[in-house]
């Protein structure tokens, strides 16, 4: 009984927490300033690989920033443009999380996919339709 209520507790305030840092980086974005949105990238150079990393969004600029060595080497393409919304098919949710959504993308190197959670899914189709 006392492991059932440690496990309510932490699972309560891991959420506050997470909620706490959503709104910080909402509010972050409405001033104007640069956030990192967590998210999943599918580059066409490195053949379907998932890249784990942060969309970097300011007012003018928007980059990838790699959180795998994989990634590193990675940058957008140039002329990237949203063409869909999608939620992630049962294979692509073995990957990713289930309940994000994938951000369909053409670019001058083909197709690129970006994951992100609903909550921050604002942010990264604002970035994209400024560049």
């Amino acid at each position: 009984m006392i492991e059932l209520v440690g496990f309510v507790v932490a699972g309560g305030l891991a959420a506050w927490l997470l909620r706490r840092k959503v709104k910080h980086r909402a509010d972050n974005a409405a001033q104007g300033n640069v956030i990192k949105v967590p998210c999943i990238l599918r580059h066409p150079s490195l053949e379907g690989r998932w890249l784990r990393g942060r969309m970097v969004i300011g007012p003018t600029t928007m980059a990838w920033e790699a959180r795998t060595r994989a990634g590193a080497a990675v940058s957008l393409p140039a002329g990237l443009r949203q063409v869909g919304l999608r939620s992630p098919s049962l294979r692509e949710a073995m990957k990713v999380n289930g309940r994000s959504t994938i951000v369909e993308c053409t670019s001058s190197e083909g197709v690129v996919l970006i994951v992100v959670m609903p909550n921050e899914l604002k942010h990264v189709l604002t970035a994209l339709k400024r560049g």
